[in-house]
C-alpha cells in the first residue's frame, strides 16, 4: 500500500491553507471593511485550521478505503 510522507502532507496542508486563507481574507475584508479585523481573523483561523487539516491528512493516510495499489 502506498503511504504518504509527512513532508507531502505538510506541502498539501500549506498549499491548501494559502488558497483558503486568501479567500477568507477577501471575504472578511468585504464584510468588515477593516484591515485589522481581517488580519486578526485570518491569522487566528489559519493557524487553527492548518493544524486541524494536517492532523486530518495524517489520519486519512491510515484509512485503507478508496486506495488502489
Amino acid at each position: 500500500m502506498l503511504k504518504e510522507t509527512r513532508l507531502r502532507s505538510l506541502a498539501k496542508t500549506f498549499a491548501y491553507r494559502a488558497v483558503a486563507s486568501a479567500l477568507l481574507a477577501g471575504i472578511t475584508f468585504a464584510y468588515s471593511g477593516s484591515l485589522f479585523e481581517t488580519g486578526e481573523i485570518t491569522v487566528l483561523f489559519t493557524i487553527t485550521a492548518t493544524i486541524a487539516y494536517y492532523l486530518l491528512e495524517r489520519a486519512w493516510d491510515s484509512v485503507k478505503w478508496g486506495r488502489t495499489v
